[in-house]
């Protein structure tokens, strides 16, 4: 353990040490949730309601998505796949370390920085706008962060086994792309799932896609009974179990793959 805490340390102070990086990353997802944000307060007009979110919630739907695409879709997908295209990957697997925890505690140093940002992006915007909805419920603010947590590991792990593609192919870096496009579209993290059809809808909830914006954002909205979040809390973490063991069914086969190529 006290290894990934070190690698999670030295990754902190080598993202806070790149200013520039962290600060036009920040910008491009200010930008997005304000344009999120000017969209909404204009569709919404003097709409009372909207597909049964009030004004004040809908804006708050927009800033919780602030954090939660900081906290769940910041990862190092790319850096995996540039490290097995590379060889980089080879030094790793002669360390004493799980390659899938040495990751885990690079994305967490990533998340830290960029969640504390988006707080103090949504508190400079709470502090303009008008009519912002605030949960005051701490069972919802505790629900809300487990729901944040699981969501976050979903996305590692996922993100880690599209990534393995590069095992196999040069040409990952699309379909990576590609999956988390879809991933934030599945998500709800440019609006509500409940603007969709409900067909599609249904859909999407035999998948753990939604568990990571729009179930965490109406469990801090309230929209989710206490004990239907908990329900729903236990489904989140069987999907987090699959998503874990298909990273590492993906990672290992990859290996297999990675030696042979190597001799």
């Amino acid at each position: 353990m006290k290894k990934y805490l070190t690698a999670y340390s030295i990754a902190l102070q080598e993202t806070l040490q790149r200013r520039w990086t962290l600060l036009m990353d920040r910008v491009g997802g200010f930008a997005v949730v304000l344009s999120l944000y000017s969209f909404w307060n204009v569709l919404l007009g003097d709409k009372a309601s909207f597909l049964g979110y009030t004004r004040p919630e809908m804006l708050t739907y927009v800033l919780i998505i602030n954090v939660l695409r900081s906290f769940v879709f910041t990862g190092r997908g790319w850096q995996l796949v540039g490290e097995i295209s590379s060889g980089r990957v080879s030094s790793y697997l002669v360390r004493p370390l799980r390659y899938q925890g040495y990751a885990l505690a690079l994305d967490l140093a990533q998340k830290t920085i960029h969640v504390g940002s988006a707080f103090l992006e949504i508190g400079l915007l709470v502090l303009v706008a008008r009519g912002v909805f605030i949960p005051r419920d701490p069972v919802a603010w505790a629900l809300f962060t487990l729901a944040a947590v699981m969501a976050s590991l979903i996305f590692f792990f996922l993100e880690f086994a599209v990534s393995t593609l590069a095992f196999w192919t040069s040409e990952s870096g699309g379909p990576l792309f590609c999956f988390e496009l879809f991933l934030q579209f599945a998500a709800g993290a440019f609006f509500p799932l409940d603007v969709l059809p409900e067909g599609l809808r249904r859909l999407l909830s035999a998948t753990p896609f939604p568990y990571m914006v729009y179930f965490p954002a109406r469990v801090l909205l309230q929209k989710i009974a206490p004990s239907e979040a908990v329900r729903l809390l236990g489904v989140e973490a069987a999907w987090l179990a699959v998503a874990a063991a298909v990273a590492a069914a993906a990672w290992n086969r990859g290996l297999l793959s990675y030696a042979a190529e190597g001799g």
